[in-house]
């Protein structure tokens, strides 16, 4: 049976040559009016990024503090076995079995530390990335909304001006021209790449080497993992390699005698002995011991918090550092800025604080236990500091 062809509807339908090519979808836009500009306004003023930028100051200042304990941990133990060596090389005796657990134990807990610290650094640096989006974010929608609103006023003036000439020539109004109208949103965009992009071009040391947060971390890990007589703290350009990666390579005697022969040993130590730096817990402004100690990220003198906006405020505009023999100038408008909590510090003064607890505590038993012989006296000098004595000594 033939099969029946709709001609009319054949016809009907245009050819694929006919049809013509339909522009690509383009959103509507419209100026901001009142309300979205008054919007935009508030967000770029009450953002509200107090909390997660007090998050991040909190979470760094966390992990710099595990890593200190860390390391300090680290640090008591390899000095403890040292120690056991020392004394096993110069009488000759065999390995104790406390020598033997303490190698074993070295072992294992060593690559952790350093494992957990590389770590902790990387989310350092994390965090300092998520900050500087927060602050770079703050400032766009603060000029996007200056910039709605220096649109907004030219473009009313604009026509207010249009209009008072077709009254004076008594014309009809004119049709509007068609004007293409930004997105807010794609500017913003567009913008938060290019800040994104400049900020990916800074080097680590511009990026890291100079936030006050990243100086706090490195000087608490420097201090725990190199010791009370440990070198100091490099300069700051050279706490990452060229290809970026951090030095986390451990400081002290420790590592230089793994490292190197006995002659440059010896060399080493002598002009490690000349560049220590030797630091006091006690204001150079107040000259007792400090409770807030903040530190200045040029010259890195530190100075009680109170005492040293004090000097500021009395200074007025730029006033010299207080420590003898510096010539850096500070201002208390850039003080956040310039200073910032030395964690590292905090950490040296409850420690000396508690050691002084436990000379006190110390000093009060020796002076409460009766004294009864040469042997008694030799037993309460050769007892550590901050050791109790035993129960059935004290009776």
């Amino acid at each position: 049976m033939p099969r029946l062809v709709n001609r009319s509807r054949v016809a009907a339908t245009p050819s694929a040559s006919s049809v013509a090519e339909m522009p690509s979808y383009q959103p509507p836009a419209c100026p901001l009016n009142d309300g979205a500009r008054r919007a935009l306004g508030d967000l770029s003023s009450n953002r509200g990024t107090a909390p997660y930028e007090m998050q991040l100051k909190d979470s760094t200042r966390h992990l710099g503090l595990a890593v200190g304990d860390l390391q300090e941990r680290l640090y008591a133990r390899r000095q403890r076995l040292e120690g056991l060596q020392d004394k096993r090389s110069e009488t000759g005796a065999d390995k104790t079995a406390e020598e033997v657990r303490l190698e074993h134990h070295m072992q294992d807990f060593e690559p952790q530390v350093d494992a957990l610290t590389r770590e902790s650094e990387a989310a350092v640096r994390s965090l300092i990335d998520m900050k500087a989006e927060l602050d770079d974010e703050a400032a766009l929608l603060g000029d996007l909304y200056t910039t709605a609103a220096t649109t907004h006023n030219t473009n009313v003036a604009a026509a207010a001006q249009r209009l008072a000439r077709e009254a004076e020539d008594g014309n009809e109004a004119e049709e509007e021209k068609e004007t293409v109208v930004p997105s807010t949103v794609d500017s913003f965009r567009e913008l938060r790449g290019e800040k994104h992009e400049q900020y990916a071009a800074l080097g680590h040391h511009q990026r890291y080497g100079r936030n006050n947060d990243y100086v706090g971390f490195k000087k608490i890990w420097h201090d725990a993992a190199a010791g009370e007589d440990g070198p100091p703290l490099a300069d700051a350009s050279k706490w990452f390699r060229p290809n970026g990666e951090p030095v986390l390579d451990r400081p002290g005697a420790s590592n230089r005698r793994s490292t190197m022969g006995a002659a440059d040993e010896e060399e080493d130590d002598d002009d490690i002995a000349v560049a220590r730096e030797v630091l006091s817990l006690n204001c150079p402004l107040t000259l007792r011991p400090m409770e807030e100690p903040y530190s200045n990220v040029k010259c890195k003198h530190t100075f009680e918090k109170s005492a040293v906006l004090g000097y500021l405020q009395q200074g007025g505009g730029q006033v010299q550092c207080p420590q003898t023999g510096c010539s850096e100038t500070f201002s208390k408008a850039r003080f956040n800025d310039d200073f910032y909590l030395d964690q590292a510090m905090l950490r040296k003064i409850q420690r000396a604080k508690q050691t002084q607890r436990n000379n006190e505590l110390n000093e009060d038993e020796m002076e409460e236990d009766p004294v009864d012989g040469d042997e008694s006296v030799l037993m309460q000098t050769q007892r550590p500091a901050g050791c109790r004595a035993p129960k059935q000594e004290r009776a």
